[in-house]
């Protein structure tokens, strides 16, 4: 089968769309073309007359044309009427509610012209289907997530020396990702922290536009010394958190317009062996399954927050549950797997288009 894929976000550039492009392309057993914007999106204007064009070049070698998101469902509505070739699309979440009214005009509308949309959770669909896509063409793959390299292990010391801060007798709570208000970052410090024990310190990584509300409320609730927000951090770095710290919290709160189309960053902690307390709520709860990679609480339920995360850090066979957690994210959600979810769907497509011609 040959597939040519295009994407508007693909590394050096980095983020949960360009992971989740490189992800599938590089592990889908088929032969590949790649159209890719491997830039900043401000060169998105003359990527898409590029990605039309050369898509034009290449279609008679291929006999699939993939866009890895809903932005690109314009560019696909046309290379479909031209070409006449198959175009499917991945639905990520936001590249489909993205509430503003030119987007919600230009771009949702070209969706439903689409042969298959692959959403990456069953909220996604769900939202598609609002937005008049035939719930038959909408299919739920979830999200993949890279295996970790084997290579260092790192020790709560390392984590000692990033955070300039000794841990002897504290366990540590961890957050990643935008600081954005979904994220629940802010109401997870106000209403959850205070009431864990003192020895629990949280650690915030990330920027975005509620960082300084958020440091704000941190000052304001007097938890300067349990709670550290440290900003953009390394891969290594990254890493190092992931193995070091006890707990991985998505405390996500609903908030009208901008959804967790999947919470990719709870199962690169999951497969890392990190449990994961996150809220039952849109996308996330396709990413972690309640007792198998980690916990779903209610969403803005402090209590049910607070509850889980003791249970957690009271286990006695802590390394067990670890072990379950990262085996059961490898085994469901390793690029491996969730790639040649996508390779059936597509032979499945092809057989259909055979049959139906006899």
């Amino acid at each position: 089968m040959k597939i040519l894929f295009i994407t508007r976000k693909y590394p050096p550039k980095v983020g949960g769309m360009e992971n989740y492009s490189y992800g599938l392309i590089s592990n889908i057993d088929c032969h590949k073309h790649i159209i890719a914007l491997k830039h900043s999106q401000y060169h998105l204007i003359w990527f898409l007359p590029y990605a039309f064009l050369k898509s034009l070049v290449m279609f008679w070698h291929v006999d699939i044309i993939y866009l890895c998101d809903s932005l690109l469902a314009p560019l696909g509505y046309l290379l479909k009427v031209i070409t006449r070739k198959p175009v499917f699309v991945t639905a990520h979440g936001l590249d489909v509610t993205y509430n503003r009214f030119c987007y919600q005009k230009m771009v949702t509308p070209f969706l439903k012209k689409m042969d298959r949309v692959y959403a990456v959770s069953q909220n996604t669909v769900e939202e598609c289907v609002k937005r008049g896509v035939k719930r038959k063409k909408c299919i739920f793959i979830p999200n993949g997530v890279a295996q970790p390299e084997p290579g260092t292990k790192y020790q709560k010391k390392d984590l000692e020396r990033f955070l300039d801060l000794s841990l002897e007798n504290k366990k540590v709570l961890l957050s990643l990702g935008r600081l954005i208000p979904r994220k629940g970052v802010e109401w997870f410090i106000e209403e959850v922290v205070e009431k864990l024990p003192s020895n629990i310190i949280y650690v915030v990584v990330g920027e975005g536009e509620n960082r300084e509300v958020i440091e704000h409320s941190v000052h304001d609730q007097g938890l300067g010394n349990r709670v550290f927000i440290v900003g953009r951090v390394k891969d290594i770095e990254r890493e190092m958190l992931f193995q070091t710290a006890d707990v991985f919290v998505m405390p996500n709160i609903r908030v009208e317009g901008d959804v967790e189309g999947f919470g990719i960053v709870a199962i690169e902690a999951a497969i890392q062996g990190l449990p994961v307390v996150a809220s039952n709520i849109e996308g996330i709860n396709d990413a972690i399954i309640e007792g198998h990679n980690g916990f779903l609480v209610e969403s803005g339920n402090a209590q049910a927050f607070e509850d889980k995360i003791r249970y957690i850090l009271d286990q006695e066979d802590i390394k067990s549950l670890s072990e379950q957690v990262s085996d059961y994210t490898k085994q469901n959600y390793s690029w491996q797997h969730v790639s040649n979810l996508y390779l059936q769907e597509f032979e499945q497509w092809e057989k259909n288009k055979r049959i139906s011609k006899n």
